[in-house]
């Protein structure tokens, strides 16, 4: 197949994502793939630099497999805040036709609603390739401006209901898409996928260990991801001097950044606890299973918000790979997918309680282990990356099935 993945952020400086995993595993089945982004993250090189309409073609791009091979096209822009992302609604209409004629796409795999999700579905409908949008997320509640938000569902509905297939993370996603527009029988459920060659149980790294000052005997809990404002880690960070009083060789390792990271290191420095709390900032991807195999246990403490409800955090799913407990906020599109202990995964209400469960964790190398087991075997179940990506390959050569007989019944 020819597969066309359109997203509307950053492809080349984003951390390592979904996005990456199924459209760099697709081309090492042998598929020709590729993609369209939107640096969202641009800044001028210089005061006069003000972008330009021309495409920037990548070839070979590989982020989450070193042999994979995906051409990257990013449409031009203007340079000037709030002409940006219109400029790119133009753009991106053009670069997406010429994609689409010249590379004679079979099926497109559509991300994104507000920048070119519209124009994806036009031009979509007029080559006659079929639409799988991939739901992940709640998008109107990532966008930063309440004031954006509302015409940004208004987007939502129009895609989700135009498009020939949906596949979300969860069921909980699944009803979301569904009450705005989407057809429940378009909508089906395909799980995040690991990569269990990368992400697997390993000996603690004595380098990672000396290079991040931990001895031998401290015991680590791990937090690995963007740091979003509701990632819930200033309660964590605040409740853990609890910790350290009963566990005095606890430490915590928070690996990645974001929004939140000047309000963590504040708190850090305001509780004294800098020889206990650990922020590493971005690390490259193929030293995050290193970090992961640090730990005694693994967190996820997201609050839960609008944002963050009905969604399922990738990073859970590569702890369990690497055979760690998790313990982690009863998000509920979470629940639906990991119900619990059966799985590797202990869910606790509120920092106070996290604390709690981290100590009793943390005491017990018995509990840990049984945790440990349950969620290495699940993640090797459900969630490998062999596993998934062949459920991808079969839902996009059954949306090509379906647009073909549809037209072909049109016709008749």
């Amino acid at each position: 197949m020819n597969i066309l993945f359109v997203h509307e952020v950053e492809w080349i400086k984003k951390v390592v994502f979904e996005m990456h995993n199924l459209a760099e595993a697709l081309s090492l089945l042998g598929h020709q793939v590729y993609a369209i982004d939107y640096a969202n993250r641009w800044v001028r090189a210089k005061p006069l630099d003000f972008g330009s309409l021309r495409t920037t073609e990548f070839k070979n791009m590989a982020r989450a497999y070193p042999e994979a091979s995906v051409c990257l096209r990013r449409p031009g822009f203007i340079k000037i805040p709030g002409l940006s992302r219109l400029s790119a609604a133009f753009t991106h209409y053009l670069e997406i036709q010429r994609t689409i004629k010249e590379k004679n796409i079979d099926v497109i795999v559509l991300y994104s609603v507000a920048t070119n999700g519209l124009q994806t579905i036009h031009l979509a409908r007029k080559f006659g390739i079929p639409i799988v949008f991939r739901s992940i997320d709640i998008l109107n509640q990532l966008v930063p401006y309440p004031l954006l938000r509302p015409p940004t569902r208004i987007f939502e509905k129009k895609v989700y209901s135009s498009v020939d297939m949906i596949l979300t993370i969860t069921p909980k996603l699944s009803s979301y898409v569904i009450n705005i527009g989407a057809n429940p029988d378009k909508v089906k459920l395909l799980p995040v996928l690991v990569d269990t060659d990368l992400f697997h149980p390993s000996p603690d790294p004595t380098e990672m260990r000396q290079k991040w000052g931990f001895g031998e005997d401290d015991q680590i809990t791990v937090y690995i991801g963007t740091l979003y404002e509701f990632s819930g880690l200033d309660t964590v960070i605040r409740q853990f001097p609890k910790v350290i009083e009963q566990i005095p060789g606890a430490k915590l390792l928070i690996v990645g950044d974001g929004s939140q990271r000047l309000k963590l290191e504040a708190i850090v420095a305001e509780l004294g606890l800098k020889k206990h709390v650990i922020m590493t900032g971005l690390q490259p991807y193929h030293t995050v299973p290193q970090y992961i195999n640090l730990a005694a246990i693994c967190i996820t403490p997201f609050l839960i918000t609008d944002a963050t409800r009905d969604i399922f955090p990738s990073k859970i799913v590569q702890y369990l790979a690497c055979g760690k407990a998790v313990v982690a906020t009863p998000l509920p599109g979470t629940l639906a997918v990991i119900p619990g202990e059966q799985q590797g995964v202990v869910y606790t209400d509120g920092a106070d309680e996290m604390a709690n469960e981290i100590i009793s964790l943390l005491r017990s190398a018995e509990h840990r282990q049984q945790l440990e087991r349950a969620g290495l075997n699940y993640v090797k179940q459900v969630h490998s990356h062999e596993t998934i990506i062949r459920q991808l390959e079969a839902r996009l050569e059954e949306s090509i099935k379906g647009k073909h007989s549809g037209e072909l019944s049109k016709r008749v």
